[in-house]
């Protein structure tokens, strides 16, 4: 398997749009480092936004389109119409957005389920029981 959409390369980041090759999931760090432990190696590439305190998650495009959660868990479904500031390949570290989890053909994209079921139980980790759902 390939990447099959355009990774940047070069120096600077750049907008790509949602929807076409991923929808992307956007969490805040503090609950998004609990699912990046959680999935371990189910994993796909994740976009590290330090500027946002955000992680991001590329799933396919609208597998997530129903997903539901808390309102104080601050996720948010980013697909047709929103556009994801991406790193180019290889820069793994700060300054800027930087890959956590590299893109690569094996890591490309994280299976939503997965995804979905890591949030769920970190939410309610984190926030409580009642928080893991939608309200």
């Amino acid at each position: 398997m390939t990447v099959w959409w355009p990774l940047p390369t070069g120096l600077d980041a750049v907008l790509l749009p949602a929807g076409a090759w991923w929808d992307a999931v956007r969490v805040p760090t503090y609950l998004g480092e609990g699912v990046l432990a959680r999935l371990g190696p189910a994993s796909g590439a994740v976009i590290r936004d330090p500027y946002g305190s955000r992680l991001y998650w590329l799933i396919e495009p609208g597998s997530a389109q129903k997903w539901v959660f808390c309102e104080f868990a601050s996720v948010q479904v980013l697909g047709s119409g929103c556009w994801v500031t991406v790193p180019p390949g290889d820069r793994r570290t700060p300054p800027g957005p930087h890959w956590a989890i590299p893109c690569t053909p094996t890591t490309s994209l994280t299976p939503s389920s997965h995804l979905h079921a890591a949030l769920h139980t970190t939410i309610a980790q984190t926030l409580g029981p009642r928080q893991g759902t939608a309200s």
